[in-house]
């Protein structure tokens, strides 16, 4: 500050400014608090503080701009100081260590929080078919950020990631390791080692083998002639399956039997393509020609 200001001039703007900041925590009127800063340095400058009250003001107006820029800097420390205090007092260490979990959610840190005991909501799996003609599938999902994810096939570990920052994980080419129904379900890990419920699962049915096809009508060369044009196309396949005709939607009933009509505009050979497709996506073709005179 200016060198025209005595100890006793500063040590009252500090004592002035400390006592400011210290209103606001006061309010509470918290029993058995610690006696504040402010207080202290009220007590032993109270004789400097009678002899130059009046003169504070004056004394303010007379400060250069640079001894206040220094001034607010002080104010500026001191008020963040009150407020660590504050905080570690009302809060509490464990308070603060939630607030660090809390940052790891925009960081996706991980390192062991200590103090947490709360497990982590079970991870959420997003959908996939239902039936895939393929060994392999890709699974993505969400979860507490930082998070281990360990995935879960028909019970068995089939591998562990880190949920990412935004919470998102994925595992890549997961094996179904058998024909028919399998199941897949993952835990989620925090960093103090809680671990959630499992999630809810995932039943997929892995199907490799194409669909049976019969074709009853109409038989391979087969002739057609006169007003009869309207060559009727019928057969089975596996429930569930559809069929087209000649790339035209067949009409499907129990039991997987199958009907449609190809409509002959001319004379000559027709050829008909009939396909199968099952509900993971195998196909299985038919191909038949008739004629028409």
């Amino acid at each position: 500050m200016d060198a025209r200001f005595s100890l006793a001039d500063r040590i009252v703007i500090v004592a002035d400014v400390a006592q400011l900041v210290e209103r606001p925590l006061r309010k509470g009127q918290v029993l058995g608090s610690i006696p504040s800063v402010g207080s202290i340095i009220m007590r032993k400058s109270r004789k400097y503080i009678v002899k130059r009250k009046r003169n504070l003001k004056k004394s303010w107006k007379s400060l250069s701009r640079e001894d206040k820029s220094d001034l607010a800097r002080f104010v500026k420390v001191l008020g963040i100081t009150f407020l660590i205090i504050f905080a570690v007092y009302y809060i509490g260490v464990n308070g603060l260590t939630h607030i660090g979990g809390f940052w790891s959610i925009f960081t996706g840190e991980r390192g062991e929080v200590r103090g947490d005991t709360v497990a982590p909501p079970p991870p959420t799996l997003a959908p996939i078919a239902q039936y895939s003609k393929s060994k392999e599938v890709n699974i993505k999902g969400n979860a507490e950020p930082g998070a281990e994810i360990t995935l879960f096939v028909n019970g068995e570990e089939a591998g562990k990631a880190i949920t990412e920052a935004g919470g998102t994980f994925s595992f890549s080419k997961v094996l179904l390791p058998k024909e028919g129904k399998n199941t897949i379900d993952a835990i989620a890990t925090d960093k103090s080692g809680n671990q959630s419920n499992k999630s809810a699962k995932l039943i997929v049915t892995r199907d490799t083998k194409k669909p049976k096809l019969e074709v009853a009508k109409p038989s391979d060369g087969q002739t057609f002639s006169g007003e009869d044009n309207q060559i009727k196309v019928k057969g089975t396949t596996e429930a569930g399956a559809t069929v087209r005709v000649n790339n035209s939607q067949a009409q499907m009933r129990a039991g997987g039997v199958f009907e449609t009509t190809v409509v002959a505009t001319e004379p000559g050979s027709i050829k008909i393509t009939v396909t199968a497709t099952d509900k993971a996506g195998n196909e299985r073709k038919v191909e038949l020609t008739v004629a028409y005179e």
